[in-house]
């Protein structure tokens, strides 16, 4: 198992109770964000697509955590004309992850539940991707049971 699936089987093995009682900073750590900035367009996408492939790893190596009868999370594209997106959803909950195109520049953005902020935010770099989805499963009720590491 990877790091990534520790994790999360460590997250759905753990007493409801305990959940409960735990700070959801120190089980879930928000994920780290900047201030959305103007970057060149390469770079942009660049980064886009590189957050995006580990999202959809990361996506892979928790759906194989989670049991049978379990939810699975979900990442679906969005591709429009100025703009890359993706959004990852699990029961009911979702964070979208954008980058628009406009006139050479690029402009990352993260919108969703628990995410919300008077200036626009983007994810601060790849690394930012396992706490992202992390948050999103302890936000929306993960199930407990007995995970087989």
């Amino acid at each position: 198992m990877t790091p990534f699936m520790l994790r999360v089987a460590e997250l759905v093995d753990v007493d409801e109770s305990e959940v409960a009682d735990a700070d959801l900073d120190a089980l879930a750590p928000m994920p780290m964000t900047r201030i959305s900035q103007k970057i060149a367009t390469s770079t942009g996408a660049d980064r886009h697509v590189a957050i995006r492939a580990l999202a959809e790893q990361l996506v892979c190596e928790a759906n194989v955590v989670l049991a049978h009868g379990d939810e699975r999370l979900t990442l679906v594209d969005e591709v429009l004309a100025n703009e890359l997106a993706f959004t990852v959803g699990y029961r009911g909950r979702g964070a979208r992850v954008s980058t628009t195109f406009e006139d050479g520049t690029a402009y990352g953005r993260l919108v969703g539940d628990g995410f919300a902020s008077e200036l626009p935010h983007e994810l601060a770099d790849a690394d930012a991707v396992p706490d992202l989805l992390v948050r999103l499963l302890v936000e929306s009720g993960l199930p407990h049971h007995h995970v087989n590491v």
